[in-house]
């Protein structure tokens, strides 16, 4: 039995497939990352479009029998009951998103606007590996008052 001399090239083969290997399980951490945060993303989204349209059905019942219905092409907003029915949206959603925190304001001329800012803070699957951490999630939705009688 005839030895054959060893060369360099003898392993490596096996320190090519772990870096292989380390490449492509970094590859896959960071997709899981992303994915989680477009997810995130979509639920905040979904969850400002919603209170934003709960909060635009909210009139100011005063204003407009004020005016005896002679108002503008749209019914102004009730600022406190569109801040209450935004309270109620994010209580609600809270079982579905935790951490959701949802800020509304009333804009526009003759306050027909409603405006909901969108915020949760999430944690990446794999942010402790990759240095990320947390990420601050955020949406925001605009919604008008429906059109006056």
């Amino acid at each position: 039995m005839v030895r054959q001399p060893r060369t360099q090239d003898e392993g490596t083969v096996l320190f090519l497939t772990l870096g292989l290997a380390v490449v492509l399980l970094l590859l896959v951490a960071v997709v899981v990352d992303i994915s989680a945060v477009i997810l995130a993303k979509r639920g905040v989204s979904s969850a400002a479009d919603g209170a934003a349209l709960a909060a635009a059905q909210q009139p100011d019942r005063a204003a407009i029998n004020d005016h005896g219905g002679a108002l503008a092409s749209r019914l102004p907003l009730d600022e406190v009951a569109v801040q209450d029915v935004v309270a109620t949206y994010a209580g609600d959603a809270d079982d579905s998103l935790p951490g959701l925190r949802l800020v509304a304001t009333v804009e526009g001329a003759g306050k027909q606007e409603a405006v909901v800012d969108a915020y949760r803070t999430i944690t990446v699957p794999f942010g402790g590996w990759l240095g990320i951490g947390k990420v601050q999630v955020h949406a925001v939705a605009r919604a008008r008052s429906p059109v006056a009688p």
